[in-house]
């Protein structure tokens, strides 16, 4: 029995403040094998790590990220609203977060507000191209990556398409799956249609890894790590029984 591939969702953000650096080397640290980050452009066209559209939430900059100077972002505090002790924690310019990613941990690239062909060239340049993908939630930006970006690999979520043949026209390389939308027959024609299976789950019910692994689910885009390889060791010792 294999084990899952592990994508943490935002770095890992259990233990250090989302979309940073310090997240970043948290899932290193963690053994995972890919880090699922968020994309947004300053608006004088510098490339950030960063989920929200407003700041408030995870820094201490103000109003929407999008009408933001580089040169404020780059002095702004992004850790301190997780833990005191990331205070100073700054939101990483994504070629500095790229650069840290190198021959260190694959890279799943979420893009909120930026050029997919700037995100693919930045990717290639470190070497990070051939292992990447991308998804976004923005339609003109996935038509964008179609057009722009053809060799960077593209995510699409199930509950967008409805079907593993709309995916597989779509020219997508992934399709990820929500518990809510999760059957083995879905998993399995996935599979064979040679799509790669994901999941999200940003929880930790145990019950929702245990189905996902029995649906044969390749790799997992959640936050609780250790309890996801602990449902798993259990299943692994199970059945080497």
């Amino acid at each position: 029995m294999n084990r899952a591939r592990i994508i943490c969702h935002r770095g890992a953000c259990l233990t250090a403040p989302e979309n940073t650096l310090a997240a970043l080397e948290g899932s290193i640290a963690l053994g995972a094998d890919v880090i699922e980050f968020d994309i947004r452009q300053s608006s004088d066209g510098v490339l950030y790590v960063f989920h929200d559209d407003t700041l408030e939430r995870t820094s201490n900059g103000k109003g929407r990220f999008v009408d933001a100077l580089s040169t404020d972002i780059d002095r702004w505090d992004a850790g301190s609203w997780f833990d005191q002790a990331y205070t100073g924690e700054r939101i990483p310019r994504l070629e500095t977060f790229l650069d840290s990613c190198a021959d260190r941990i694959e890279t799943y690239a979420e893009i909120k507000d930026a050029d997919p062909a700037r995100v693919r060239d930045m990717l290639a340049a470190r070497g990070l191209l051939e292992t990447a993908w991308t998804f976004s939630f923005d339609p003109d930006i996935q038509a964008e990556t179609r057009a722009k970006a053809p060799d960077l690999r593209r995510m699409v979520l199930y509950c967008h398409v409805g079907n593993v043949a709309r995916a597989v026209a779509s020219g997508a390389h992934i399709l990820e799956f929500h518990p809510e939308d999760l059957t083995f027959d879905r998993v399995r024609e996935a599979k064979e249609a040679g799509l790669i299976t994901q999941m999200f789950y940003d929880g930790e019910d145990q019950s929702v890894f245990e189905t996902a692994l029995e649906c044969g689910i390749e790799q997992f885009n959640i936050d609780h790590v250790a309890r996801f390889r602990a449902v798993e060791a259990r299943r692994q010792l199970a059945a080497a029984k």
